[in-house]
């Protein structure tokens, strides 16, 4: 009994997290693929935007379960939600590179908290695990994009990043410092954005009648949130 109540324990607030992720992928993902965002450039890369998002999405699963291997079914299940795009459109590299990549991003985090082992989301711990685990993820898919353009130069437009070094100068530093730049600087605004937010909430001594962790980690919201996931992902794919 005690064991099943451990599982479930972990089990909800996983489901709940990885489908968070998922809706967090299909909205705002997609938004920020619009001509209108791709318009701003760096600044609105979705890449950028969407790495401190996910892994804060990680932490605070990670701190709700206490489980680190937690973190990567949350990516596991964020991945699949991504995979059913392929049910409206074409099964390509534009359907399971993406879940690759999120499955990468949470193997980074996950080694990144090993190391870390934050007691709190707003920490300094937490903030070095995120450095960690966006280096390791930058490098992770530079490598993918550059083993795609050796082995299946027709499959994509990559070059690899280790063939020279005017290449590494293109594409290599470009994600591993001047992406990983922007994306740290949007971590820290959101971290102090969340930071202030709290402190203010608890100055102004905000009472509710809700249990709010119990509601987000519970089986029907965990099973609503899924369910939601799923189909915002594949109503969206449809969007040009």
């Amino acid at each position: 009994m005690e064991n099943k109540k451990k599982f479930l324990s972990i089990l909800f607030p996983v489901l709940f997290y990885g489908a968070l992720w998922g809706i967090f992928e299909a909205t705002l993902g997609t938004l920020l693929h619009l001509p209108a965002f791709e318009a701003g450039g760096l600044f609105t890369k979705s890449s950028i935007i969407m790495v401190p998002v996910a892994f804060l999405i990680m932490t605070l699963c990670y701190k709700k379960t206490g489980s680190l291997i937690s973190v990567v079914f949350a990516g596991l299940i964020s991945a699949t939600i991504k995979l059913s795009t392929a049910i409206v459109v074409p099964f390509g590299i534009y359907v399971y590179f993406p879940a690759i990549y999120i499955v990468v991003e949470s193997l980074a985090m996950f080694g990144a908290l090993a190391i870390f082992r934050p007691a709190n989301v707003l920490s300094t711990k937490t903030f070095a695990a995120f450095v960690t685990a966006a280096v390791t993820y930058q490098f992770t898919y530079i490598s993918i994009c550059s083993i795609t353009a050796v082995a299946a130069p027709e499959l994509t437009g990559n070059i690899n990043a280790f063939e020279s070094m005017a290449n590494w100068k293109k594409v290599g530093e470009k994600y591993l410092f001047t992406y990983n730049g922007v994306a740290i600087i949007y971590a820290l605004a959101l971290g102090g954005a969340a930071y202030g937010i709290s402190k203010l909430l608890t100055k102004l001594n905000v009472e509710t009648k809700f249990d709010y962790k119990k509601i987000l980690n519970s089986p029907i919201t965990a099973s609503a949130t899924l369910a939601v996931a799923f189909a915002l992902t594949i109503s969206l794919s449809l969007v040009k």
